[in-house]
């Protein structure tokens, strides 16, 4: 059996790709998404701590990074502690209508980078089960990056789940990896938030910051640090983690989907905006492919250059924003 899940349009890390598999599987999630996910932030330690990253941001206190939604309940419940728990516990889960996500260790599975190479723990997402294959479907990256489907044996999933269980013991400040995460999707209505787009789009543009979360880099302050781990990349020896360029790719294309949504919504005509916006996400996909082909090739792009393309970008998406927001206003 498998529980159904759609098709996000942000799945740059975990978080995304499974809160929006599930809440994507019809429309009515559209208008609270098109409404949302547009300020971007990142920790202040960003591009020092690896650990760190670019992420979609709301001036949340309960859920700055849109883990859940209105269109899921959330279940947090203590990890397992005995093996033989596991397949029955998360095949009742599953017939019950709940997604899972739980914390595992890569060195089991075959679909992960660490796999028989080093042990860490990362999360899983349980979408199904085969009862006489004995296997889990689950959801993961292809080689690409992009969104696939796995399968994980019963007997691989235990070991996996027991060797991070004993990891953790040594992850006292990562709190959210002891937990096991259930899933419901919850049918819901919500309407267009026009005042919240505009209010996200001036805080972006404006670098608000957030008061719960001091010293957190929003908006458009972030290029700053993009620049930083782009110099600190091309000085070092270490490899590009393209995450971050691909999620910036993911908001301005997200932009650009959601004025076509917002102009067929309200009956406007945003042409003129849609076009710099396809434009503009183009742009940001030139530059995550040459980050990847520099990646292969060795061959980096001169800091100079990238700061000037960056800047370049960030110019005309400011001024682009705030003659948007000006339109948008009329409507209120």
């Amino acid at each position: 059996m498998k529980l159904q899940i759609g098709e996000p349009m942000i799945y740059s890390y975990p978080v995304h790709l499974n809160h929006l598999s599930i809440i994507s599987i019809n429309s009515d999630y559209e208008p609270w998404f098109y409404s949302n996910y547009i300020q971007l932030s990142c920790p202040p330690e960003f591009p020092n701590d690896r650990t760190k990253i670019v992420n979609f941001f709301n001036y949340d206190d309960l859920n700055p990074f849109y883990g859940y939604s209105p269109f899921t309940k959330e279940h947090k419940t203590s990890r397992l502690e005995k093996p033989e728990q596991i397949i029955p516990h998360y095949k009742g889960l599953l017939k019950d209508q709940k997604y899972i996500n739980i914390f595992v260790d890569d060195f089991y599975l075959a679909f992960r980078p660490a796999y028989k190479l080093c042990h860490t723990p990362h999360e899983l997402f349980l979408f199904g089960y085969d009862n006489t294959a004995e296997h889990f479907h689950v959801l993961g990256y292809d080689t690409s990056g992009k969104p696939k489907e796995y399968t994980v044996f019963f007997s691989e999933l235990v070991a996996a789940y027991m060797s991070a269980s004993n990891l953790l013991e040594n992850y006292t400040a990562s709190t959210w990896m002891h937990f096991d995460y259930q899933f419901e999707y919850n049918k819901n209505q919500y309407g267009i938030n026009l005042s919240n787009i505009i209010s996200l789009l001036e805080s972006y543009i404006n670098s608000t910051e957030f008061e719960l979360m001091p010293g957190t880099v929003c908006g458009v302050s972030i290029y700053k640090l993009i620049k930083e781990y782009y110099y600190n990349y091309y000085y070092s020896l270490t490899s590009v983690d393209v995450r971050p360029f691909h999620l910036l790719w993911e908001h301005k294309n997200l932009m650009y989907i959601r004025m076509k949504y917002l102009q067929n919504y309200f009956s406007l005509d945003l042409s003129n905006y849609i076009s710099s916006l396809f434009d503009l996400q183009q742009n940001y996909m030139i530059l995550r492919n040459k980050l990847i082909k520099c990646e292969i090739s060795k061959n980096r792009i001169q800091t100079d250059l990238f700061y000037k393309t960056i800047d370049s970008l960030v110019y005309n998406e400011t001024q682009l924003y705030s003659k948007l927001i000006k339109e948008l206003k009329k409507l209120l």
